[in-house]
């Protein structure tokens, strides 16, 4: 199976770098496009916006996945290897991910089997555990 547009959700842990690099692999063997997403949590209220967040701390969360970023583009690109950065805030981090994936039709999740969100499952993080679940494409967790 070739894999022509990858998603790598990018939380900056130990496990999304190990999924990047792994979807360098499949992108340098299958000729395909990286997109890497970064959800920034925050509950949203039509009346004040996003809310559960101070929009300063917002703002540096938005700063520093910048520069977590930068890297992974300048790796991609030493490699040829095409890639598109997304950095969306939204109150649900699988919702975002399900909904780009589907809208991108993206033929493959690479992601990190945990992330910053805590440990909700044994075996595998809450969020990739849910975007197993609901992805429609194929879904690779990487340890």
């Amino acid at each position: 199976m070739i894999f022509e547009n990858i998603l790598v959700p990018y939380d900056g842990t130990n496990f999304s770098n190990r999924a990047f690099r792994k979807a360098l692999d499949i992108a340098k063997k299958d000729n395909s496009k990286i997109t890497v997403f970064t959800v920034i949590e925050g509950e949203y209220s039509a009346i004040r916006g996003y809310s559960k967040i101070n929009p300063q701390i917002i703002k540096k969360q938005q700063n520093v996945a910048k520069k977590y970023i930068y890297n992974l583009e300048q790796t991609a690109k030493n490699l040829n290897i095409p890639i598109t950065v997304k950095i969306k805030q939204g109150a649900s981090i699988v919702k975002e991910i399900i909904n780009l994936a589907n809208s991108k039709r993206m033929d493959l999740i690479v992601m990190g089997s945990h992330g910053r969100t805590g440990l909700n499952k044994l075996i595998l993080g809450s969020v990739a555990n849910s975007v197993a679940q609901q992805a429609k494409c194929a879904v690779m967790v990487v340890k």
